[in-house]
């Protein structure tokens, strides 16, 4: 190759490449960007499980915290309702009484919960630091069912399962507003 060739050879080169990279789609989407930035802030406890949480096509759709806190908190509710739907299933059984009064004591827990999760959404784009408290109030609802089941030794996994799902989601909304109020 001649060096007229070889000075022609680079501009190219570098035309090339610049156009590939400015064409080309971003490595992190810009919806990818806000799930990274919310999780890696240091009030959410656990980033990773974070980033699982809110990689699926309706957080990715978020355009800014608020829409992703909504997304979040709509999961939380469909979570904690499957597990409503269990407690009741097994209040129609036979049980003990302190059984019978642990389930009807989880089944409150779990209806404040979704009534709680159903409201941050709302609630943030009026008031966040209202919208923070209501989700800082939910781990220690959560408390009172762990508090009966163990009281009732009904160590349900299904139960068990539900209430670490409760405390994660209260713990994910919360860190999620803790900034915005």
């Amino acid at each position: 190759m001649s060096s007229s060739s070889q000075t022609h050879f680079l501009p190219i080169l570098t035309i090339l490449f610049l156009s590939l990279n400015a064409f080309s789609p971003p490595l992190v989407s810009a919806d990818k960007k806000l799930v990274v930035k919310v999780c890696n802030d240091d009030a959410i406890e656990d980033r990773l499980e974070c980033i699982k949480t809110l990689s699926d096509a309706k957080a990715m759709a978020a355009k800014n915290v608020n829409q992703l806190v909504g997304v979040a908190m709509k999961e939380g509710a469909a979570k904690a309702k499957k597990t409503l739907n269990f407690i009741e299933e097994m209040m129609k059984k036979p049980n003990s009484p302190a059984a019978l009064t642990a389930l009807k004591t989880c089944a409150k827990v779990y209806r404040y919960c979704i009534d709680e999760f159903k409201t941050v959404a709302p609630e943030l784009a009026e008031d966040a630091m209202t919208a923070n408290y209501d989700i800082a109030l939910i781990s220690p609802e959560v408390e009172n069912c762990v508090k009966a089941l163990h009281a009732a030794k009904l160590f349900e996994p299904e139960l068990m399962k539900g209430n670490h799902e409760l405390f994660y989601y209260a713990s994910l909304g919360y860190g999620m507003t803790v900034k915005l109020s």
